[in-house]
């Protein structure tokens, strides 16, 4: 299990993906996921850390309210993320994207272009990991492609001060 302030936000990385994955695939109302019940339920009876996405009890509160920035600052901005994502595709359509890629893609491209407090090697390597864990063989170098373009296009002046 990873430890200290950035295991905790990969954690919540990842629980917003999911939960990202979970709003694609099932029509709800965005308040539904982000409280993260929908966790709470699926992993009541699990105790080992080889479980998806296993998050100690302890440590449940600071990643969902982490996890609940990201993922409502997602869906705030979705029509404009969206747009961002498909400006970048080449030769695909964003309506063939599977389910599991464009929740990678969402998360992503929202970190890049509003959460300048998250490194932007940071975002495109969880998202590489993330596409390796979760989607096809092939994905993460698009996915790579994609997010580095944001990167360049929304990030290429900007000069973080993390100290």
């Amino acid at each position: 299990m990873p430890s200290g302030k950035q295991g905790l936000r990969k954690m919540g990385r990842e629980l917003v993906f999911l939960s990202l994955y979970l709003f694609d695939i099932y029509p709800v109302p965005p308040a539904e996921i982000s409280n993260f019940e929908w966790y709470d339920i699926m992993t009541k009876d699990q105790d080992s850390e080889e479980d998806l996405l296993y998050i100690p009890l302890t440590k449940r509160a600071e990643i969902y309210k982490f996890g609940a920035q990201l993922f409502n600052g997602t869906i705030s901005n979705l029509k404009k993320i969206d747009d961002i994502i498909k400006t970048h595709l080449i030769k695909w359509s964003f309506n063939r994207l599977h389910s599991v890629d464009k929740a990678i893609l969402r998360l992503s491209v929202y970190s890049l272009i509003y959460r300048y407090d998250i490194p932007a090697e940071v975002t495109i390597s969880e998202a590489n990991e993330l596409s390796d864990n979760y989607s096809d063989d092939n994905t993460s170098n698009y996915i790579n492609g994609i997010l580095h373009k944001v990167k360049q296009e929304y990030r290429k002046n900007v000069l973080i001060n993390n100290s």
